[in-house]
């Protein structure tokens, strides 16, 4: 009968207890056997416990022998490797088949465990042939609960050690397995061994588990903790997944050794000694993931960190907090409720910083839960950050909406969208930029996901591009965006690969929900890109060019070519140079490849040729970012004929939608007038579109006529339309119309106008659409001059006798809001006829001139008079448009202009009507700017700098500044050229037109009148525009030779007016002395002044008897005391408006003199009444003068008289005729008076500036002015009070003597100082010795020049005053302003101080 296995091991026992000191091989062999026959054993199957313990205590006894065998022989301690493991699978298999019950005693257990963890310890190694059986060894002592026996035998040393032993051997094991598995060539051994090694986990927590809810320990918690979150190369996820699902296991025995540990950390960070010290965060989020009710005791002190006065401790928080609630699918803000509503407090945090961190995590929060119950705070939180009053967090706030919007883009918030797309409009440009850039990111996957179906087109993401475009309306800098918003429209606003049709579908939209701003900003770029491409064309024909010609001459056109061309890049300066280098290079493949870009018209096309051209020169070129940005610019990313193509497509398809045509003809229409040649291709279907839609032919007809020269299309097409809006059109569409004929017309074809032109001829007579007729014949004279020819008598007669007819009575009148009456619009468009067809653009006009510029003459000098007739007395709008039609006139015959049509034109400046005059200017200056017409004409400004409209004096002064800016800089580029210069350029010179045409003013005061308050208003433009002259030191040294050189010549015109011209330069010349700007001799000032020979001429030796006595009238009366004094009381005069009443002129330089302000305000009628009926303004108005540096040397004045004026049709030159050279010599004054004069003048002069002083006072001030003499001895003694300069405030003293010699007073101020001061030059007034101190200063003070002249209400003023104001009974209040200096503008910055 066959032996039991137990009653073996029995046996086996038995003889190991008998043998004595058995060898290690009789040993291995016998465990081995014992171990092999132990694993066959199993447990009693009896259910019943009695039964099964009294079936245990017979196995045990079977097995006694072998355990005391092993205890005796000291196998426990044994540390032979091959000994220790076969014992502890003994041990092992004898704790199985005894369970529960310990089979050894306690005091053996602690060397038991011992083994079992030696054993454990080398589960690391999964290579070795015993590892099968260490894990049964795990797996024996995790399912027997062996080391709950640890705690009753207080082996917590060796339960730390396990526990440390775990953790390392779960990570060992773990990289072994993915080893393993990596290597693996059989299925089935992967899965064999992926099966043990999760057994192993399982074993190794089950036994972990199991302790710590028998009993769990602070250093246990620790171990754990520090597993959880350790860090560096002894980290592992498996380590990490162990502690956690202990945590998970063992959450109620663990969670007060938590909570305590955790609160430490929180309440005594510093007394904490602990690795974990630092990590509390770290395990405060990895116990929300697995336990987060573990956490709910700590939830008040972490949100006590949320609310802690340390930033840095803040945001640590914060951002924990926002990793526990940025879990996906958790219910952090459920059971965290209170922590949640701290976190989203921290989005309003007065730290910036905080507030940063909060949008960060807030995105995280979000993303996690968009549907969550909490998402729609966390929403709203960041988007309140988009209004941050710091830059810094709006900009946050808008890089974490857009990734919020890009995360599920169909179902972002439509609120979200538009509060994002405002950022593009933030005051701070880097807020801007990063916005700009952000939401082109959000815009392109927007675009993406419409082209595949996922989401369909929405006006709130189609704001983004409108918006970008507003960028180009920023005045920070303007030109660098309007840059960056092509580089943007071209490149980054769509995928690259987006189709056509989708782009356009995405414009249309556009089109939609723009307004007229936006498609300013759009045509802007468009038209940027425009100017760009053409200055490129014409930089590439120099480098063509450059081998058959002059190379320096070449180089220098290069120059500036790159100079204009790397205005187009947003940093200009590295673009220059970048060009420079790219010459240098003589790279030809590079200038082919962007000639090609310029020609190709097609996006496709060009998208290919481009991007071949980037990937030829490679991403390594030194200039490969500028050659992409340089060929983006060339090509056509933003439109294309392609785009044309399908827009013309979809408004011939009976599909199209009806509700978008007007977008898609608006959207053709910006195309094309920008790159009319993208018209191409599409010819057919534009005819179709002009032929049925009238609401926009004008337009249409418009775009066709910059289109014609670029276009294949066959005349006999398109004439027939053409040629009704011709004739029945409106005058828009006849002018484009007409254009549109003579580029489509082949040479073949030229006869067209002359057939045209009798079919109007025969419209015009008949009467039927006379404006359109009329409009078609000028442009027909533009393009046909000898069509028009043959009918000119014709339209003549017919113009002039629309002049003769008489307005009907039924006939509206002319107002500014209608414009004026039938008859009027009549005369002005057949003067538009008769003027354009005088200015054709090809070929030239034989047929006189002479009766047009007689009835221009007649029509600005008529006023309703000489046979004009019109609606109104004054006929204001057709003389508007007499004077247009002269300014458009000189361009060609400038020859032909009379000096008196050339006075009635600038006097247009001066208009009664202010919105004629506003009109005529803002033409005028237009022109100028242009360089259309000669630069006299500028001189018409002055009449309304010095006019009586504030809007007008605005405007006029920002023209002028901009005309002398504009000339100055391009005289000086012609000295650069040719290194000479020519005086009739410098904007200086038109003071030789306005003193003539002043000279011949009926207004000019009479030859007896000695009133400077006259002399002053009339004039009025010859100082102002001095005054704007003078602050441009490159300007001002040729004024007083221009003056002088007036002064020795006479008037061509009229003899009779040279004293006036004479009279007008001496007071220019006494202006531009008394400003102290320049010196007189200055080496800059030329030597001989050419003056226009129409206009003067040299002065004759001998005179009449007449011109003797006018010119000996002149010199003697109107003495340089004189002049000054007129110049003094205009100056005074435009410094006293109210400065609340004048509106600031916006100027573009910064470096511009004081802004002239207010009209001169005095009666013609003398001094006395013109002070008595003039209303004053009491309040301060104050002048600013920054004059320009000067740029001209004398070596850029050199040979300023090498220069003559010459006949050059078509230039701005000052006159056509031929010139007088006069020299600039010193020409003296006679300084005896007339004896018939002398006292009167001396009396008027007085008297005219005591006015001038007292009018500078309000209504009821009694001022009086002290003579120089009674200023000296005749105040000593007596208590004044000073105005000090430098802060403004009155100082009183007592004059101590008068310095005869320096003309100063020794005044002893009552604060200690004593100062000599020249009173003549000083605001001052003497005080009552009764009431000293104590006058009450009501007025403001006012500023003129620096000089500011105390206002003191008089006597009679005060009555009219609260009692409160009254000064006491019997007091006087008389105040004394002193002010006699020549130069009353200017002020001393500093007195003479005496110790």
């Amino acid at each position: 009968m066959e032996k039991t296995p137990t009653e073996i091991v029995s046996e086996m026992g038995s003889r190991l207890l008998q043998s004595y000191r058995p060898n290690k091989g009789s040993l291995v062999k016998s465990l081995r056997e014992a171990a092999t026959t132990l694993s066959q054993i199993e447990q009693p199957l009896v259910t019943e416990a009695v039964s099964k313990k009294q079936a245990l205590k017979l196995i045990g006894a079977e097995l006694r022998p072998l355990k005391k065998s092993i205890i005796k022989l000291d196998l426990l301690k044994n540390r032979d490797n091959d000994l220790s493991l076969l014992v502890t699978v003994c041990v092992s298999e004898i704790f199985r088949i005894l369970a529960p019950e310990p089979p050894f005693e306690d005091k053996y257990l602690r060397d038991i465990f011992n083994l079992f963890l030696a054993e454990f310890s080398e589960l690391s190694d999964t290579v070795s042939p015993y590892f099968s059986r260490r894990a049964k060894i795990l797996e024996t002592v995790s399912r027997c609960k062996c080391s709950l026996l640890m705690l009753d035998v207080d082996c917590h040393d060796l339960i730390h050690e396990m526990f440390n032993t775990f953790f390392s051997l779960v990570r060992d094991h773990y990289q072994q397995n993915l080893a393993h598995q990596k290597n693996a060539k059989v299925q089935q051994r992967k899965a064999n061994t992926q099966q043990a090694q999760q057994s192993l986990f399982n074993d190794i927590l089950t036994i972990m588990t199991d302790i710590l809810k028998e009993e769990a320990s602070s250093s246990l918690v620790r171990v754990i903790l520090e597993n959880l979150v350790k860090e560096g190369k002894d980290a592992t996820p498996a380590a990490n997944n162990l502690a956690s699902s202990l945590i998970k296991n063992c959450t109620d025995t663990l969670e007060p050794l938590i909570c305590s540990f955790l609160t430490s950390c929180f309440m005594e960070k510093d007394s904490i000694q602990s690795n974990l010290k630092d990590s509390y965060h770290e395990i405060i989020f990895m116990i929300s993931l697995n336990a987060p009710q573990i956490l709910l005791a700590i939830i008040p002190n972490f949100t006590q960190e949320l609310l802690t006065d340390q930033v840095d401790v803040r945001i640590k928080a914060l951002n924990l907090a926002g990793r526990i609630f940025a879990q996906p699918n958790h219910c952090s803000g459920e059971i965290y409720r209170d922590l949640f509503v701290e976190f989203l407090r921290r989005f309003s945090d007065k730290s910036a910083e905080v507030r940063m961190a909060a949008l960060k995590c807030g995105k995280q929060c979000y993303l996690a839960n968009p549907s969550g119950n909490k998402a729609s705070g966390v929403l709203t939180a960041i988007q309140e950050r988009l209004l941050d009053f710091d830059d810094r967090v709006r900009t946050q706030a808008l890089v974490v909406t857009c990734d919020i919007m890009k995360s599920n883009i169909k179902y972002a918030p439509l609120n979200l969208i538009s509060e994002a797309t405002e950022r593009l409009r933030d005051k701070k440009i880097s807020v801007r930029k990063k916005a700009m850039q952000q939401l082109s990111k959000v815009y392109q996957d927007y675009c993406d996901k419409c082209s595949k179906g996922y989401m369909t087109i929405n006006d709130h993401f189609e704001q983004i591009p409108c918006k970008i475009l507003l960028l180009c309306c920023d005045k920070d800098c303007k030109e660098s965006w309007s840059h960056n918003v092509e580089l943007v429209l071209s490149d980054d606003l769509y995928p690259r690969l987006l189709p056509v049709e989708e782009r356009m579908r995405h414009w249309v939209q556009c089109f939609v929900v723009m307004n007229h701003i936006h498609l300013k900003s759009l045509s802007s770029i468009l038209s940027q890109k425009r100017r760009f491409q053409s200055e490129l064309r014409h930089c590439l024909t120099l480098w063509r060019e450059a081998k058959d010609h002059n190379v320096e001459e070449v180089k220098r056109k290069q120059k500036s070519c790159f100079v204009k061309l790397s205005s187009g890049f947003p940093d200009a300066s590295k673009a220059e140079d970048f060009f420079h280098r790219l010459v240098q290079m003589n790279d030809t493949s590079i200038f082919d490849a962007l000639t090609l870009l310029l020609d190709e018209l097609t996006f496709t096309k060009a998208q290919t040729i481009r991007e071949k051209f980037l990937e030829r020169i490679g991403a390594n070129h030194q200039l490969f970012d500028f050659l992409r940005i340089l060929s983006t610019k060339c090509a056509p990313t933003i439109f294309s004929s392609e785009h044309v193509r399908y827009l013309m497509d979809q408004l011939s398809s009976s599909t199209s939608d009806t509700q978008l045509k007007a977008p898609f003809i608006k959207l053709i229409l910006v195309i094309l007038n920008m790159f009319p040649s993208y018209l191409r291709g599409s010819e057919k279907q534009f005819l179709e579109l002009l032929e049925d839609d009238d609401s926009v032919a004008d337009e249409l007809t418009e775009a066709l006529s910059k289109a014609a020269p670029y276009i294949s299309a066959n005349f006999s097409d398109y004439s027939p339309v053409l040629e009704k809006m011709c004739l029945e059109g409106t005058r828009s569409q006849a002018k484009h119309a007409v254009s549109a004929i003579a580029s489509l017309a082949r040479s073949s074809e030229k006869s067209v106008f002359s057939k045209l032109c009798k079919k109007l001829r025969d419209s015009l007579l008949c009467g039927r659409k006379i404006p359109t007729t009329l409009q078609s014949l000028a442009c027909v004279g533009q393009y046909s001059v000898l069509a028009f020819d043959n009918i000119y008598e014709d339209i003549s007669r017919y113009v002039y006798q629309v002049f003769q007819a008489e307005p009907s009575d039924n006939q509206p009148p002319c107002d500014q809001s209608s414009g004026c009456c039938n008859s009027c619009k009549l005369k002005i468009y057949g003067l538009k006829t008769l003027v354009k067809s005088f200015l054709p653009r090809h070929g030239q006009v034989v047929r006189k001139i002479d009766d047009l510029l007689n009835i221009l003459k007649k029509t600005l000098r008529s006023q309703g008079l000489e046979g004009i007739k019109s609606c109104d007395a004054r006929g204001a709008n057709v003389r508007l448009a007499a004077a247009k039609a002269v300014l458009l006139l000189s361009r060609k015959w400038d020859l032909h202009i009379s000096p008196e049509l050339f006075r009635l034109t600038i006097s247009m400046g001066k208009d009664s009507n202010a919105f004629i005059t506003k009109t005529f200017l803002t033409k005028l200056q237009k022109l100028l700017m242009e360089n259309m017409i000669p630069r006299r004409y500028a001189c018409a400004f002055s009449f309304s700098v010095s006019g009586p409209c504030r809007d007008l004096q605005n405007d006029s002064l920002r023209y002028i500044y901009g005309f002398t800016r504009n000339a100055t800089r391009e005289a000086r580029a012609g000295r650069d050229v040719d290194q000479r210069e020519s005086l009739t350029d410098c904007p200086a010179y038109m003071i030789v037109f306005l003193i003539h045409v002043l000279a011949h003013d009926p207004d000019f005061p009479s030859e007896d009148c000695m009133d400077e308050h006259v002399y002053a208003r009339f004039c009025g433009p010859l100082l102002s525009i001095l005054q704007v002259l003078l602050s441009n030191k490159e300007i001002a040294p040729f004024l007083c030779c221009i003056l002088r050189a007036i002064k020795r010549a006479e008037d061509a015109v009229d003899a009779c007016k040279t004293p006036r011209l004479h009279i007008l330069a001496d007071i220019g010349s006494s202006a531009v002395n008394t400003s102290k700007c320049i010196d007189a001799t200055s080496p800059q000032a030329p030597r001989s002044i050419l003056l226009p020979s129409s206009l003067y001429k040299l002065g004759q030796t001998s005179m009449s008897d007449s011109q003797n006595k006018a010119k000996s009238h002149t010199r003697n009366t109107l003495e340089q005391t004189f002049m000054e004094r007129v110049v003094l009381i205009f100056r005074s005069q435009i410094s006293l408006k109210c400065q609340e009443d004048t509106p600031a002129v916006v100027l573009e330089d910064g470096d511009l003199p004081l802004l002239l302000g207010n009209q001169i305000e005095t009666s013609m009628t003398g001094s006395t009444e013109a002070s008595k009926n003039n209303t004053r303004c009491s309040k301060k108005r104050t002048h600013l003068g920054m004059p320009e540096k000067s740029t001209t040397t004398s070596r850029e004045m050199k040979n300023v008289t090498s220069k003559k004026c010459k006949t050059v049709e078509g230039r701005g030159h000052i006159s056509r005729d031929s010139t007088v050279s006069l020299r600039t010599v010193e020409s003296e004054i006679r300084k005896k008076k007339l004896e018939r004069h002398g006292t009167c003048s001396k009396e008027s002069a007085g008297a005219s500036v005591s006015n001038n002083v007292t009018s500078s006072k309000p209504s009821g001030v009694v001022s009086t002015l002290k003579d120089t003499s009674n200023h000296g001895e005749a105040i000593i003694g007596q208590r004044i009070k000073l105005l000090s300069p430098a802060d403004g405030c009155f100082h009183h003293g007592t004059v101590e003597r008068f310095n005869s010699k320096s003309n100063s007073h020794k005044i002893a101020f009552d604060n200690g100082d004593v100062e000599l001061v020249c009173l003549d030059s000083e605001s001052w007034e003497t005080l009552s010795h009764e009431s000293m101190g104590q006058q009450e200063i009501l007025g403001k003070e006012t500023e003129s020049f620096g000089s500011r002249v105390p206002e003191v209400k008089t006597k009679q003023q005060k009555k009219k005053l609260p009692a409160k104001l009254n000064p006491t009974a019997g007091e006087e209040s008389v105040s004394e302003v002193t002010n006699t200096s020549d130069n009353i503008g200017l002020r001393r910055s500093r007195r003479q101080r005496m110790s």
